[in-house]
């Protein structure tokens, strides 16, 4: 399900993907767009089969099929996200949600039409784009990947429920664990939060409070930008934040234990007594919001049921100390992204399960097992809690749930009822 070594081709993924967009502006138009929005929402029983036959032609078949099995993926953005930091434009980031739409509108015309080696044969390209997203330097860019391999999963939900569709549990199983990695989106952003503030680190002479006040000045406005953004109270609180600093640097005892845990943390002494109390305290804030970060994000690379518990703590410790610090609001929401990435994990166990109760009520007259455990094929346990999924069987219906990916919604919450048509 996803390209292989045999089919790999030379050259850059992402260019190759943009390319999609300068060969054919007016199939990325808004005239068809709206129509693809339209055949993606429709039941695939109402699907014009036959005008959807080879939809998107060369640009699917080919550019896009060439751009997935392209050996390197280079976004040529490090530079970009290292320099503006927060404010870094994404455009080729948002391009590739226009491919996912039209990547499912041709499967799913192969589907209704019943062309499965054609829906499968393009679903390797579907997922090829997710991975794509992977190498991004930003969790921005990495959640756009969750949200494409998403939406061809539901491709394949659709796919396996159809008479005579081949068996897809190996297939599903062959897929990374976890499919989409976060380890570049939260190296990107580690690096530009460093890169920000490497002048007044390495500063050896005293710096003016006039250029310390410009870039207090420039994360007060991004502050500003986020309280805006969520609508909550902390709009004031961010116009605040200036003047806690400017407070904070006329307490001579908060300025000297500042410094004092600037050089504990490994700055040179000679440099940190020579700066200004406002340069310090500053800095003293840009240590804690990489000492706070660092803690919630250290067991991100755990599977979520082990990574929960110590995430859960640190995020506790974040929230406190955001009451001293708004510029902590700015530290990603760590559990929120392991949580998507967990998710679409999640998703692919379910269809894994699935196609194993497909292959058991084929091998078994079309019956399906009283309990996972007669399955004699290795079944992934549930992403959020490491256990098996809950299963049952009554009156030759089986039912199939995990964990609520989101607790206290049900908007994502999954029950699955599975019936075998003889």
């Amino acid at each position: 399900m996803l390209p292989e070594l045999r089919e790999a081709i030379p050259g850059n993924r992402v260019q190759m993907f943009l390319r999609c967009f300068m060969e054919q502006d007016n199939f990325f138009g808004r005239a068809e767009s709206e129509k693809r929005e339209k055949w993606n929402q429709m039941p695939l029983k109402d699907l014009p089969v036959a005008e959807l036959k080879n939809y998107g032609g060369r640009l699917i078949e080919s550019d896009m099929y060439d751009a997935a099995r392209m050996t390197n993926v280079d976004w040529q953005v490090w530079y970009f996200v290292r320099r503006d930091g927060y404010y870094a434009l994404l455009p080729d980031v948002q391009k590739m949600r226009a491919l996912a739409s039209a990547l499912k509108t041709r499967i799913r015309g192969e589907i209704a039409a019943g062309d499965f080696n054609g829906a499968i044969h393009d679903l390797k390209t579907f997922f090829g784009l997710a991975k794509t997203m992977e190498a991004h330097p930003t969790l921005i860019g990495q959640l756009v990947g969750v949200a494409i391999a998403t939406i061809a999963l539901n491709a394949v939900e659709e796919l396996i429920q159809q008479p005579g569709c081949p068996n897809l549990f190996w297939a599903l199983t062959d897929f990374p664990n976890p499919f989409l990695a976060l380890r570049a989106g939260f190296e990107g952003e580690r690096m530009f939060i460093r890169a920000d503030f490497e002048s007044l680190e390495n500063a050896t002479d005293p710096v003016a409070d006039s250029l310390v006040l410009k870039k207090i000045e420039k994360y007060e406005k991004l502050l500003a930008m986020e309280a805006d953004h969520s609508k909550g109270d902390t709009h004031k609180k961010a116009a605040e934040w200036k003047a806690s600093l400017q407070a904070r640097a006329k307490d001579e005892g908060e300025a000297k234990a500042a410094r004092a845990r600037l050089i504990e943390a490994g700055l040179k002494p000679e440099n940190v007594k020579v700066w200004s109390p406002l340069h310090v305290v500053l800095l003293d804030e840009v240590m804690l919001y990489e000492r706070l970060r660092d803690d919630v994000t250290k067991s991100l690379n755990l599977p979520f049921w082990r990574a929960k518990p110590a995430m859960v703590e640190a995020e506790a410790e974040l929230k406190m100390a955001m009451d001293k610090s708004r510029f902590l609001e700015l530290i990603p929401a760590v559990f929120k992204v392991k949580q998507a990435q967990t998710r679409l994990d999640q998703r692919i166990a379910y269809l894994q399960v699935m196609e194993a109760l497909r292959l058991h009520a084929l091998l078994n007259g079309g019956s399906l097992p009283a309990s996972l455990a007669e399955i004699k094929l290795p079944l992934p346990v549930d992403p959020f809690t490491g256990k098996s999924f809950e299963y049952s069987v009554k009156d030759g219906a089986a039912t199939l749930h995990g964990e609520n990916p989101l607790p206290g919604s049900d908007r994502m919450n999954r029950y699955y009822e599975i019936r075998i048509k003889q």
